[in-house]
């Protein structure tokens, strides 16, 4: 998938001993996302707090699963984030779900400490604060609740997609995989739906549009 690969451009880091890459196509994706040409300010902003946020979700589905004992790996690319792990033995469908689980979860704990931080910095005192700082709040509030929210609908390949079919594998459904993708076609549908008439957010509404098509593939596979 394009974002995935490697390429010597790729920014390197390691966190909590887990290896992180951040391809390019991270970056040009997250501003093309929020571009304004009048204020590049906001969108550097925009950029910055979207890296911060995907990462911590990355860093919670990474640090439950190295818990496990599954080395993992992070990837940010166009799509936004990726975990890898080796989960090679011990697999259960409650410790799946615990990994699927963590990162929206880590998502909403720095919600939390944002929430936290704003009533500290601002203190009734929003007048005097720079816009920019403002800004940087509504950023990182927007993404980790509501996207964390969005990111738990029981679409695949979303977490919610995957806490739904690690729990029709433990349901035992004969092929929970199957079930999963038919309940993300009705799902993502439904939100396309939604987001295209009455939040009137085109970004959404194709995403989920896009995410109900490869449901959609995914079922004529006959290896699904």
């Amino acid at each position: 998938m394009f974002g995935l690969e490697p390429t010597p451009f790729d920014l390197r880091l390691v966190a909590f001993r887990i290896p992180i890459r951040v391809n390019p196509s991270f970056w040009i994706a997250g501003a093309v996302l929020s571009w304004d040409s009048d204020h590049m300010d906001h969108v550097f902003l925009w950029v910055m707090c979207l890296f911060v946020s995907i990462l911590v979700h990355e860093l919670g589905h990474a640090l439950v699963a190295e818990a496990f004992g599954w080395a993992s790996e992070i990837v940010l690319y166009m799509m936004g984030g990726l975990t890898m792990s080796q989960r090679y033995y011990n697999r259960t469908p409650w410790r799946e779900i615990a990994v699927s689980l963590a990162g929206p979860f880590a998502g909403f704990g720095l919600y939390g400490l944002v929430l936290i931080a704003e009533g500290f910095w601002l203190n009734g005192r929003e007048r005097d604060v720079h816009f920019n700082v403002l800004l940087v709040f509504r950023y990182l509030e927007f993404i980790n609740l509501y996207w964390g929210l969005v990111n738990l609908l029981p679409v695949p390949p979303l977490d919610g997609g995957q806490i739904c079919q690690s729990f029709l594998l433990w349901c035992r459904f004969r092929d929970p995989g199957r079930v999963a993708s038919q309940i993300g076609v009705l799902v993502a549908g439904a939100a396309a739906f939604y987001f295209f008439n009455y939040w009137h957010s085109q970004f959404a509404g194709i995403l989920f549009a896009m995410l109900c098509l490869q449901n959609v593939v995914s079922l004529q596979s006959p290896r699904h």
